[in-house]
């Protein structure tokens, strides 16, 4: 296992293309990324990546203003960010899945000046999408993949940078802050309107230290990256964390399992960072098993984590543990140094660099002590800068400068978290406040269980009323009062039991593999309250 020493981390805040140009230096051919098309050595990303820096810059980029991409986890993509944090522009990514309606709010309230995206990707326009929305905005459509008469196409873009960069043009670039905005990242909306997260430099590459520290991550090792690019985690790991670090990136742009596993066993992937589904899947088939024996750590997070997964994993030799963050505040805790045990049964230890306090629900200035549940506040030097919306700042922070997350849990005496909901996760039935994740948990132990997501819905005789709703295994059938049989056994309050049980074939998920709680309550409220 690779040693990683904490006086390896900057001092002081430093540009992401500090690093590149140390790679491209002191290890030029070594392989940078890995893609579908091929792979780029660190000399090989660090030109291409300046390359498009120059072309971006010849058709008016300038520090300080927002590249929006929806783009898939290809190459491209990487390079749209990297060539942005090269001039100092600040990086939109937007998930896949958004359409007409998300993609205008998020082009106006980006204030976007070019906006990158395939022409087609599986199926779906989305040039002829975009290009009514980049005209009502003035953003400047970029191609990629094909092209569209109201776009600049990529490779015509790379062309004007290889010009460019054959005069000297490299030479020309700003010296960038790192202080500046760097990321407008979108929050993935499972509770309403997107909110969009201002990062920099200098918040980002200290997330990225967080992580590899508690990794135990270095140079050597490779990382798995089926996360998309426009979300948090794969924006952070791949383009960040990856660069950072001097890694192997490897890409997957089409999510399938058995590809995955190939990917992992082709390039002997060491770690990966993904959503439940994902280590679900890889477990699940024993065929599996000898093309990721390379991988030995699984960072879990982005969805609810059942104790038995990671137990399940670590079993198989994989360092699995189940990791706590958010946009606003990327790694908050767990790492490889963790109590394999509490791995499971918590969100992970604290991070050294970042602090926790849980604060009463109903009175934020009283602080509790270990084990009593309230909201989770944190503290550190990767907590964003704000909204772009700054609006919305006041309600985010408290008056002493901690970040508010939303989320419920508690702390315990050695510095691990737990969350147990979020804030609007809490079902009141009867005037009784109930923590969903906790009985999504206990539901998900089932065998016949693939994933549980546990709602309240309008009800007028309880307030609301407790359903689980569930994905079973293949062949399986499942009773409402086997889920209660269970309970009953597991020696919980029967107030926590659910009144309704629905079962799905699938759930509704974000691009970050989330269970869209709000369209299962849309789903399952009575019409009246839909």
């Amino acid at each position: 296992m690779s040693s990683t020493a904490a006086s390896d981390a900057p001092s002081v805040p430093r540009r992401l293309w500090d690093y590149l140009d140390n790679h491209r230096r002191e290890a030029p051919a070594r392989t940078a990324l890995v893609h579908a098309g091929g792979r780029m050595s660190y000399a090989e990303l660090c030109r291409e990546a300046e390359t498009l820096a120059l072309g971006l810059i010849d058709i008016g980029a300038r520090a300080g203003d927002t590249i929006s991409y929806q783009m898939p986890n290809w190459a491209e993509t990487v390079l749209i960010a990297l060539a942005a944090m090269r001039i100092g522009a600040i990086c939109n990514p937007i998930v896949s899945i958004y359409r007409n309606r998300e993609v205008s709010f998020l082009l106006t309230d980006a204030r976007s000046r070019f906006v990158f995206m395939p022409e087609t990707y599986r199926g779906f326009r989305f040039a002829d999408m975009i290009a009514p929305i980049a005209r009502g905005v003035g953003a400047q459509m970029i191609v990629c993949r094909g092209d569209h008469p109201d776009a600049l196409s990529f490779d015509a873009l790379l062309a004007r940078g290889q010009d460019l960069l054959a005069q000297g043009g490299a030479t020309a670039f700003a010296e960038t802050d790192p202080t500046k905005d760097a990321l407008y990242l979108y929050t993935s909306g499972t509770e309403g309107q997107p909110k969009g997260v201002r990062h920099s430099q200098a918040t980002l590459l200290s997330e990225a230290w967080s992580v590899l520290l508690a990794t135990d991550i270095g140079p050597q090792d490779s990382l798995f990256m089926g996360s998309p690019l426009t979300h948090i985690t794969g924006f952070a790991y791949a383009c960040i964390a990856g660069p950072v670090r001097g890694l192997k990136v490897c890409l997957l742009d089409i999510w399938d399992i058995h590809e995955a596993a190939q990917l992992i066993a082709r390039e002997q992937c060491a770690w990966t960072v993904g959503a439940t589904p994902f280590l679900q899947g890889l477990l699940e088939d024993p065929a599996m098993a000898e093309n990721i024996r390379s991988l030995r750590i699984f960072r879990c997070g982005g969805a609810d984590v059942p104790p038995s997964l990671i137990r399940k994993a670590q079993a198989r030799g994989i360092r699995a543990m189940r990791t706590y963050g958010c946009s606003e505040h990327p790694t908050i805790s767990g790492g490889v140094g963790d109590d394999p045990a509490k791995a499971a049964t918590t969100d992970g230890k604290v991070h050294p660099q970042n602090r926790v306090r849980i604060a009463d629900l109903d009175d934020e200035s009283h602080i509790l002590g270990p084990g009593q549940i309230g909201e989770i506040q944190s503290r550190g030097d990767e907590v964003f800068l704000g909204y772009v919306d700054s609006r919305l700042d006041a309600a985010a922070f408290t008056a002493d400068g901690w970040l508010r997350t939303g989320d419920l849990g508690h702390l315990d005496a050695e510095n691990y978290v737990t969350v147990v909901g979020r804030r609007k996760d809490i079902i009141i039935r009867k005037g009784e406040n109930i923590s969903a994740k906790e009985v999504e948990d206990l539901v998900s132990e089932l065998p016949q269980v693939r994933q549980c997501a546990v709602i309240g819905v309008p009800d007028g005789e309880r307030g609301e009323m407790m359903v689980a709703v569930c994905v079973l295994e293949s062949g399986a059938s499942l009773s409402l009062g086997q889920v209660a049989t269970h309970l009953t056994e597991a020696g919980i309050a029967r107030q926590k039991y659910p009144e309704r049980l629905e079962i799905l074939d699938a759930m509704p998920t974000n691009a970050a593999g989330k269970i869209r709680k709000v369209d299962l309550r849309a789903m399952f409220s009575p019409p009246d309250e839909r």
